[in-house]
């Protein structure tokens, strides 16, 4: 979490940064849609759903998914959307990295 890329930030310095953001977004009633880069996805996702921040980089974020959370009065229900199956990628390198990498 305390690692600076250079020139950079660490999960911890994001974590600060998004702070004010998530407490701004408990008090939306409206639907949020969040598009982000998946550090800031997994720090949200993290937060929201009451995870320890130390587990924060290691939260998974698949690719063309969308992560649906519905928040109630003791946490939030996830729902996770599949908007194109692994098959159906084009094979341009852009999809996830094999497990285990």
């Amino acid at each position: 979490l305390k690692y600076r890329y250079p020139r950079g930030e660490s999960y911890l310095d994001v974590m600060l940064r998004l702070e004010p953001l998530a407490h701004d977004m408990e008090r939306v009633r409206e639907t949020l849609l969040v598009v982000a880069h998946q550090g800031i996805l997994r720090i949200l996702l993290a937060y929201f759903t009451g995870l320890d921040r130390n587990m924060a980089p290691y939260v998974k974020i698949p690719l063309n998914h969308i992560i649906k959370l519905s928040t109630h009065a003791y946490g939030c229900d996830e729902e996770v959307i599949c908007l194109m199956q692994k098959g159906e990628m084009l094979d341009d390198g852009q999809d996830e990295p094999p497990e285990g990498v």
